[in-house]
């Protein structure tokens, strides 16, 4: 496949000033694409904008990834999280891609899907470096992921949970840790006061895991330590744990 003559196929493609190799076209108001080739020009990393575009944002995240092509392509793990990508007026620290195999992008053409990295910014607690394909296909792709396609998005911290209640009968799908958001831990351990015998183990970007309970207060184990901490004292440390 002639990547360059593809890409400067698309509908109303036009060439990135000073970038080379790479691409931007909009095929309605509302999405905006932009695409560089990677150093061995065999791949993509392609950004998509959804409702909010920064050309500038846009053009740095593309040659930041540009010039680390080689360690997200060489990468065996699905998702590459690349630190040190900076733009004034963001917080972002990280410069994502994901590969092939787990993402959408192009999923209707085939040969172009099959070399092309979804690539968005976000920022270094986020990932764990250890996703799963599926794992990374949710937050690359799915609407209760990071939103990647949102440039004004805000930060969602890596968090892996599962729990049971016995005073409210939740409990997580599965006894093992899976993907969850901050707000869903923060309620199931307040939810631990009064309820013996329940659980709530997290782990964050680190892999570190921790374990909380109540035994007439909330007691939480886990990295070599046990802490027995009031409601607030739980909620800050878990917070804090998770950046």
């Amino acid at each position: 496949m002639n990547l360059t003559a593809t890409l400067a196929g698309m509908p109303g493609a036009e060439q990135w000033a000073d970038l080379p190799d790479a691409w931007h076209w909009s095929p309605n108001p509302r999405f905006n694409f932009s695409a560089v080739l990677t150093t061995d020009r065999r791949h993509l990393l392609q950004v998509i904008a959804l409702d909010f575009h920064d050309e500038e944002l846009v053009r740095a995240l593309l040659a930041f990834a540009r010039e680390h092509s080689a360690e997200i392509l060489g990468n065996q793990h699905p998702l590459t999280a690349v630190n040190g990508f900076t733009v004034p007026g963001y917080g972002f620290d990280t410069a994502v891609a994901v590969a092939p195999r787990a993402n959408r992008y192009h999923a209707q053409d085939a040969s172009l899907h099959a070399v092309t990295y979804a690539l968005f910014p976000g920022w270094h607690f986020e990932f764990s470096g250890t996703e799963t394909d599926s794992e990374a296909l949710f937050q690359a792709s799915h609407p209760q992921g990071l939103r990647a396609t949102r440039l004004d998005r805000q930060p969602v911290p890596f968090l892996k949970m599962s729990y049971h209640n016995t005073a409210t009968e939740s409990r997580s799908a599965s006894a093992r840790r899976a993907l969850a958001k901050e707000d869903t831990l923060l309620r199931e351990l307040a939810l631990l006061e009064g309820a013996p015998g329940s659980l709530v183990e997290f782990e964050n970007f680190r892999h570190q895991v921790w374990r909380a309970e109540w035994d007439g207060t909330f007691v939480l184990t886990g990295e070599g330590s046990r802490l027995e901490l009031d409601r607030d004292g739980l909620l800050s440390f878990a917070r804090n744990s998770l950046i």
